[in-house]
């Protein structure tokens, strides 16, 4: 959970960042623009909070998969067990742990004072909802004059169904409250001493984030809040969307109205200010004297904005809910090859893991590789009956094959490739192990050959997984590309989607003005604008027309595939299975040879 509250928070901050850096660049884009920008910022909080698993895109240039020529590079793989002949093998007993003051579980207690807090804040805003409910049951009805000047400004704005407006003394603001049932709430004093036409501004605003849908569209920034209260970022979210949905809805009284901006900054000023409200409601006053300034600055900067504009608005709209989807952008994988064993890369999977190893100096004579390979140390025996009475039932053994094309076969731990070349002569092919406690070398050939035949079977094996493997990496990287068509070719259509919004948006602003009434002149500007719309429109559409085109030769070839990867999976599977059963036979083999070269001498105890 830390891990995710982590993520969430990085991503969340990336994008608020994106955000600012867009409000900050585009000082013409609208508050209702602004206001959905930085409902995205908290949403990707929210959403990254509730996607453990995020959709991964490769399509970021693969890393380089090998390590630089003369380094090292060392797998280290769990120890071998060996165990007596004729006794049941028991796993290796677990270490002990280190003596001394228990650990604290840091991750747990930082979870735990998350969890506290946010039930905390869910706590208060429960508490706060509940008081808010009882404002609304003690308020008492606004009377006919009222409700029918809000029934009038209900038609203005097209909205549909009826909404209630109540008076109450224990309000200091005009307010909208609830979801299911939306009622608007005026303060008593106050909004009686507004003149008539200030009445209707402030109704109209209350009705303008009814439609569009303020109260339900801030539960996400207050609940972004709410989960990260400890994150500065989530708070600046919450509290920005705040003040641009209002900026938003005196934007939408001014242009319903055709109130003048003097008129309306009157009437913010005559309200005051008034502390922010609970969950499920939106206020039309201002919370502080920083914010009523902000708003008032925002009278003065309604003018419509250009095509242009309106089209970058409408392409950062696109971009932000598109930053909300969980994707992650990744390297392409590569080829998932086995782990070399022998100088032909074979593959050596746990316990035993291969790894190319590069000679530890360069210096000295080389040992020339041998046209043959001798016989083994000698004829199998039996060890003495009281030896191996007193030889303890398991023993680990641990053991790297040093090969003189300076490639790498071990199973242990990394530590022990270090304090096996230690005894590694210049270029020689040597085995070092440790069994029962005690280190060993062997450097007779014989030996070494039978450990190379041992795993000889498990390289096979690898060199198919690793060529089929290269197979799946070929077509997962086929794929990628035609995930990241796909994802650039729905995100034009998005951006495309987006400006058609904002184009059908506009077209509604201007048949409210009509329906208003205007005059001739102003009716001119208004067919002028809304035939520039409509050609803008159509453009729009033969644009997502061809788009879609594309992305339906795009996704053809996916299924295929899809369907080519299915059946290499099939035979990796076998091969798993294969690989599985030439590891146990090796490692059998392998305890063996081990147990056989120190009871002949062939391996020789060292320190």
């Amino acid at each position: 959970m830390l891990a995710l509250l982590a993520r969430a928070s990085i991503e969340g901050a990336v994008l608020a960042a994106l955000v600012w850096l867009a409000c900050r660049g585009l000082p013409r884009l609208p508050a209702s623009v602004r206001a959905l920008l930085w409902w995205s910022v908290a949403a990707k909080f929210i959403v990254a909070l509730a996607s453990p698993s995020a959709i991964v895109l490769p399509v970021l240039p693969r890393a380089a998969a090998h390590a630089p020529a003369g380094e090292a590079a060392v797998t280290p793989a769990p120890p071998l067990p060996v165990a007596q002949a004729g006794a049941a093998a028991r796993p290796a007993p677990l270490p002990a742990r280190e003596s001394g003051a228990p650990e604290i579980p840091w991750t747990a207690v930082v979870v735990c004072a998350w969890a506290l807090g946010l039930g905390l804040s869910l706590l208060r805003t429960l508490r706060g909802w509940r008081r808010t409910r009882a404002v609304v049951a003690r308020s008492r009805p606004g009377g006919p004059a009222l409700q029918a000047v809000l029934g009038e400004l209900a038609g203005r704005l097209a909205l549909r169904g009826t909404v209630e407006v109540r008076v109450s003394t224990e309000v200091e603001t005009p307010l909208i409250v609830g979801g299911r049932r939306p009622v608007i709430l005026v303060p008593g004093e106050r909004f009686a001493a507004l003149h008539p036409a200030e009445q209707r501004m402030a109704l109209c605003h209350e009705l303008a984030h009814l439609k569009r849908g303020d109260v339900w569209l801030g539960c996400v920034p207050a609940a972004a809040e709410r989960c990260f209260f400890f994150h500065p970022l989530a708070r600046l979210a919450a509290r920005e969307y705040a003040f641009w949905r209002e900026a938003a809805c005196d934007e939408a009284v001014l242009a319903t109205l055709g109130a003048s901006p003097q008129s309306y900054g009157r009437m913010l000023l005559a309200l005051g200010v008034s502390r922010q409200t609970a969950t499920f409601s939106a206020a039309g006053a201002a919370w502080s004297f920083g914010n009523l300034k902000r708003r008032l600055t925002m009278l003065d900067r309604t003018s419509p904005l250009s095509l242009r504009g309106r089209l970058l608005a409408a392409g950062a709209v696109a971009l932000a809910l598109l930053a909300i989807a969980p994707i992650r952008a990744v390297a392409r994988s590569a080829t998932a090859a086995a782990p070399a064993v022998a100088q032909t890369a074979r593959a050596t999977p746990p316990p035993a893991v291969a790894a190319r190893m590069a000679p530890r100096s360069t210096g000295g004579a080389s040992a020339t590789p041998a046209a043959g390979r001798s016989a083994g140390p000698g004829p199998e025996h039996a060890a003495p009956a009281a030896a191996e009475a007193a030889a303890p039932p398991v023993q680990e053994v641990h053991f790297i094959l040093f090969r003189e094309d300076g490639s790498t076969t071990m199973s242990g731990q990394s530590g022990d490739a270090e304090r096996a070349r230690r005894h590694r002569r210049a270029g020689e092919p040597m085995l070092w192990f440790r069994y029962g406690g005690q280190e060993y070398v062997v450097r007779d050939r014989g030996v070494l050959g039978q450990v190379e035949e041992a795993w000889e079977p498990v390289g096979r094996v690898g060199e198919e997984q690793g060529r089929i493997g290269a197979q799946q990496g070929a077509i997962g990287e086929a794929q990628a590309r035609i995930g990241a068509r796909q994802a650039e070719v729905g995100a034009q259509q998005a951006a495309i989607g987006a400006q058609q919004g904002v184009i059908g948006a506009r077209l509604g602003v201007l048949a409210s003005r009509e329906a208003a009434g205007v005059s001739a002149s102003e009716r001119r500007e208004i067919e002028r604008e809304r035939a520039e719309l409509g050609d803008e429109m159509r453009r729009l559409g033969s644009e997502m027309a061809v788009l879609g085109r594309r992305m339906r030769e795009v996704s053809a070839p996916m299924s295929e595939r899809g369907d080519e990867m299915a059946a290499l999976g099939r035979e990796m599977g076998e091969l798993g299975d294969r690989m599985r059963a030439a590891v146990a036979r090796a490692n059998a083999a392998t305890v063996a040879l081990v147990r056989r070269a120190i009871e002949s001498g062939a391996a020789a105890a060292v320190r």
